[in-house]
């Protein structure tokens, strides 16, 4: 298509006809004012567009074609798709449905206007009539739907991203939802979907979205869209026509018409909201939350109405929960394998796979929380946009810090929003330190008053020592009484070196500090005092100098190791780890701040060679090629249905995977 546009960007005459129509847009109206003297120039710029042939798809109540002026502008033509008679439908009926959806289309213009410059919604420039047929024209969004995001952000063979990226796409996708609040009297969306959800790739491709953390979501299709607060008497009563919503994502009342005051609930934002959690559901966990194609126990399908409400979401399963594919997701996943390997090295040994799986669990638990609260039966009991969208960000932020308190054993960051919380619960994670702190106070304090003591008890005191061919007599000095009473505590010290909070350091501080113990102790018994009761004051006053000492190193064992442990094993139960079961340094590529995307697919890479030439078991061979950098896909999608169906029928089979989701659009 560049052979097309000049260096100014406008369709070079020459080649406009290769590969494109010329589409004529009668009767052009903006959405906006516009003065007498703009209005002719606004208007050329869409009465003239050249159609993308076979990069057409459909887009809720009609079919979206990739357009392009004379100024080389990207645009998107929505042009109205027509009921087709039915067999034995009357001519009136046939007539009655033709006029819903012009009314329906209509409408969806409408409910476009108030959303039309908002970010993370396609700009709205007119509408018009194309041979007739009603059309809308708008911004041309390129990218991929969600759909398509997850199948190449997938980390296991069961399609699930990364709770960490499933938590930053939900982070943004609410924020869309909560922006819709902005429109006065509020703003439905009804159909919100992973086809619906689009990432732009025109300015940044999505594994560098992936890499920085943000993503530019646009949410399209607005056909089941509508206010809040309508302005007249709602479509859906004046037509008794309705573009229902896609059922996996649905909450129950929008799958049902027989509920009491179902006006007004199909006009709550809470609609969106379980369906924005429903879509996160599916990125998280690799399937909706609800199977719809179950029956029931006479054989017969069962309605996606009863199947939501005859019991709560399942809990969620995400990437993590396997310890024999764990190492398999790090390796796709390097942010989180660099925290995996921080928080192991907090640890005096390696923690095992399946320990590290249920730790890592414990943190994405959160997640499923939110999700869950989100995915509520009644409306009253799910969250508003802008607090989820708030919860997911304070879970994106401290992911990290709570994969290492998790391998700890020290209390989470709650997935709650603001500062306040995350601050709370750091004074009250301060408190084991301000214990620790104290008993090291109290400890030190009792060493430095037993040495003081003794100098002054024992200063002057005369006695003699011979041993091992060694004579002395005279008077104890002061001085020389205090450093043999802190001796044993110092040495033991400064044999933890850096390993004052790990069960190799305690170990050797306990045994330097017991050998000087014993040898000060036979020294002591060889000296000969003229007052034995001095002899037995020192003799305690070492005794109580080494217990201070040993008390320091306690301290820092029972409350940096000892006990977090029993926490954390408490919290998450696990059995004893061998060597087979530990976790590698290695599960993640280099594990360090510097490791990045290459070095994890060539982890993968190793793996999957390792496997013999066969593909490797469990997972699907796109989403490892697509993982492992062999397959990459193109930033620029071109939709064609029969292409589309069968792909996905065989990339997916089983699965009802939408038909339109790997394509570039604007509705």
């Amino acid at each position: 298509m560049s052979g097309l546009v000049d260096k100014g960007g406008a369709l070079a005459s020459s080649g406009a006809v290769q590969g494109m129509r010329l589409v004529r847009v009668a009767d052009f109206s903006a959405p906006l004012s516009l003065s007498d003297a703009d209005r002719p120039s606004y208007v050329r710029r869409f009465v003239t567009l050249f159609v993308s042939q076979g990069q057409g798809h459909r887009g809720g109540t009609g079919r979206v074609e990739h357009a392009r002026n004379a100024q080389g502008e990207h645009l998107a033509l929505k042009l109205l798709s027509l009921p087709h008679r039915r067999d034995g439908e009357t001519e009136e009926d046939h007539e009655r449905r033709v006029r819903a959806s012009h009314a329906a289309f209509e409408r969806e213009y409408e409910c476009h206007i108030l959303l039309s410059g908002l970010k993370g919604f396609p700009r709205l420039y007119g509408r018009g009539t194309v041979d007739g047929v009603p059309c809308i024209v708008m911004e041309w969004v390129e990218g991929i739907t969600l759909d398509r995001v997850r199948r190449q952000l997938a980390v296991d063979g069961s399609g699930r991203v990364s709770p960490l990226v499933a938590a930053r796409l939900g982070r943004d996708l609410f924020d869309l939802v909560a922006r819709m609040g902005y429109v006065e009297g509020g703003f439905v969306h009804r159909d919100i979907s992973p086809r619906n959800v689009m990432v732009r790739t025109s300015r940044l491709s999505l594994e560098q979205q992936v890499d920085e953390g943000v993503f530019d979501l646009y949410l399209i299709d607005f056909g089941s869209s509508a206010e809040s607060e309508p302005r007249s008497t709602s479509f859906t009563s004046e037509n008794a026509v309705f573009r229902g919503a896609t059922a996996d994502f649905a909450p129950p009342e929008m799958l049902s018409d027989d509920i009491p005051g179902l006006a007004e609930l199909r006009k709550s934002p809470a609609i969106d909201v379980y369906a924005a959690a429903s879509v996160v559901y599916q990125l998280a966990c690799g399937q909706a939350p609800y199977d719809l194609r179950a029956v029931g126990e006479d054989g017969a399908p069962v309605s996606p109405y009863r199947a939501k409400m005859a019991a709560p979401a399942p809990a969620a399963v995400m990437a993590h929960a396997r310890a024999d594919e764990l190492l398999e997701a790090l390796a796709r996943e390097p942010e989180v394998a660099v925290a995996v390997q921080h928080a192991q090295d907090k640890l005096s040994a390696p923690m095992g796979v399946s320990e590290a799986a249920e730790a890592l669990s414990f943190v994405d638990e959160q997640l499923g929380i939110v999700m869950g609260d989100c995915l509520a039966r009644g409306q009253s009991e799910r969250p508003d946009a802008a607090a989820v969208r708030d919860a997911l960000s304070s879970f994106s932020i401290h992911y990290a810090d709570n994969v290492e308190r998790s391998f700890c054993g020290r209390p989470l960051v709650p997935c709650v929003p603001g500062g306040f919380a995350a601050s709370a619960l750091d004074v009250a994670d301060s408190t084991l330190a301000h214990v620790r702190m104290a008993c090291k106070g109290v400890a030190a304090a009792a060493l430095a008053g037993v040495a003081v003591s003794a100098a002054v008890l024992a200063n002057g005191a005369q006695a003699s020592l011979v041993a091992a061919g060694f004579a002395w007599s005279g008077g104890l000095p002061g001085v020389a009484v205090a450093v043999a009473a802190l001796f044993p505590a110092l040495v033991g010290l400064s044999l933890r070196f850096s390993g004052s909070r790990t069960t190799a350091g305690f170990l050797r501080g306990t045994a330097g500090l017991a050998v000087t113990f014993a040898a000060l102790w036979q020294v002591l018994a060889d000296m000969r005092f003229e007052a034995a009761a001095q002899q037995h004051l020192l003799s305690m006053a070492l005794v109580a100098a080494v217990a201070a000492g040993w008390c320091i190193m306690v301290a820092d064992f029972a409350l940096n190791v000892a006990l977090p442990q029993m926490i954390r094993r408490k919290a998450l139960p696990s059995g004893d780890c061998d060597g087979a079961d530990a976790l590698p340094s290695a599960a993640a590529p280099a594990l360090e701040g510097k490791a990045g995307k290459g070095e994890a697919r060539q982890v993968c890479g190793l793996q999957a060679a390792g496997a013999s030439d066969a593909d490797e078991p469990g997972v699907p061979a796109d989403i490892r090629d697509e993982v492992c950098g062999t397959n990459p896909q193109p930033e620029y999608e071109v939709d064609d249905l029969a292409d589309e169906v069968s792909g996905a029928n065989a990339r997916f089979a089983g699965k009802r995977d939408a038909l339109d989701d790997d394509m570039s659009e604007g509705a």
